[in-house]
């Protein structure tokens, strides 16, 4: 090599340069000698990449360094183990891997395990007598809540029960964690407040006069809904009811917040945006002509689906209906959006996307059935419906990524982290399964 540019410039300048180049190119400089290999090691550049792919979050507020792969010894769907082996040798005069660019391929790994079906099944978690209603997870921790009237608190690393809680006279109907407690809506319209470590009662709020179907936290406010009609709002320092919210003529069926605002919408085929430092309704939104059945908001737009096959879109300002999106022949059962685009699942077994402002983009067919659950980020579009089928798109193209063959058990419920995906089964006795991407 006649001239090396490394050896003549600056490193800050140097590094400027590096940064032009995409990670695939950093990497093949890398392999170059072992000069090039040290100046591409350097913390700052992979950190550039993995901000410039959203991935700042994985170093910075939860190192995803520490995340333990789950049954790696069980086999796999395609042949080939989703877990990361990274071979260094042991006698390397190398510096070791600075922290940003393993995270950098870890990540990259990960993705491609999504994109290729790339993950193992746990075994299957079977305890409860009848169907799983509502569940939650953080962490390790999963907590299920099922019509057996039993809380089950379980450990993902080995999917067995740590703990069986009762005092439950009702089904459980909503499942939320809370750092280390668990809260939990009931049938017999109490709010129960555990400890998760011990399993013991810690709290409760009573005052609904029906199943409490819907939780939400916000902060130190619990927001609740059921068949009562009602919303509530609860304070988990004052320890006591602040708000009771009324507005629907029919049963609560869907339920959200975010900020100092929740939106709840009802079988009386309204929507109702609710401001929560005043416990009044900012906007009452009629559309629908059938029960509302899900909704996902922020500060400027609210989208639901309802029963009449129709997407919503109203502004949050001013509570007008902006949008009416149609072209499924069958009820809308779940609708998820990011910054790109909204989808939109349905009992006629499509999943449309729209884009933001309203415009129809694709028309996504694989399931046989209700497509009943969807999950969306910026790397991808997760569907879970009837007939135990799980699939993975590519919401940018509407195409699909993979489909999730080995999913063991129907579902009705569907949890989906970074590194793995959870369903509940809707059968009698009731199952949760855990796929680790990890």
């Amino acid at each position: 090599m006649e001239y090396d540019f490394t050896l003549i410039l600056p490193a800050e300048i140097v590094e400027q340069i590096l940064k032009l180049l995409i990670a695939k190119d950093l990497a093949i400089f890398q392999g170059v000698c072992r000069r090039w290999r040290e100046f591409g090691n350097a913390n700052n550049l992979w950190l550039h990449f993995c901000m410039k792919l959203g991935w700042l979050k994985y170093g910075v507020n939860n190192n995803i360094l520490k995340e333990e792969s789950l049954y790696p010894s069980r086999t796999n769907v395609s042949g080939n183990s989703p877990v990361f082996d990274l071979r260094v040798a042991k006698d390397t005069r190398l510096s070791p891997l600075c922290t940003w660019k393993h995270i950098f391929l870890r990540l990259g790994h990960l993705k491609t395990n999504w994109r290729k079906g790339r993950y193992t099944v746990g075994p299957i978690m079977r305890a409860h007598m009848d169907k799983v209603n509502a569940f939650d997870c953080l962490g390790n921790t999963l907590i299920s809540g099922s019509e057996d009237k039993a809380l089950r608190i379980w450990d993902l690393t080995t999917c067995e029960c740590r703990r069986k809680v009762g005092g439950h006279s009702d089904g459980i109907t909503a499942v939320k964690i809370v750092g280390n407690q668990v809260i939990t809506g009931c049938g017999d319209g109490v709010i129960r407040i555990i400890d998760i470590s011990t399993g013991k009662l810690v709290l409760t709020f009573i005052g609904h006069g029906g199943s409490v179907d819907h939780i939400q936290v916000v902060g130190n406010l619990v927001v609740s809904g059921g068949t009562d009609r009602s919303i509530r709002v609860w304070s988990l320092v004052l320890k006591e009811l602040i708000f009771i919210m009324r507005m629907h003529t029919d049963e609560i069926e869907c339920l959200s917040v975010y900020g100092k605002h929740a939106v709840s919408g009802s079988w009386d085929k309204t929507l109702v945006l609710w401001d929560l430092d005043t416990g009044r309704c900012v906007h009452h939104l009629e559309g629908h002509t059938e029960v509302v059945s899900c909704v996902q908001f922020d500060s400027d737009k609210i989208v639901s689906g309802g029963a009449d096959g129709v997407v919503n879109i109203w502004s949050c300002s001013s509570g007008e209906l902006v949008h009416s999106l149609e072209g499924h022949t069958e009820e809308v059962y779940c609708v998820v959006y990011n910054d790109e685009v909204i989808a939109s699942g349905s009992a006629d077994s499509t999943i449309i996307l729209w884009s933001i402002d309203g415009q129809y983009l694709h028309t996504l067919r694989e399931h046989m059935g209700v497509v009943r659950c969807l999950h969306i980020n910026n790397e991808r579009l997760v569907s879970g419906g009837d007939q135990s089928l799980v699939v993975v798109w590519d919401f940018r193209t509407g195409t699909k990524m993979s489909t999730l063959h080995r999913h063991p058990t129907k579902l009705h419920l569907m949890w989906v982290g970074d590194t793995k995906l959870i369903t509940a089964s809707p059968e009698k006795t009731g199952t949760l399964t855990v796929l680790s991407f990890w």
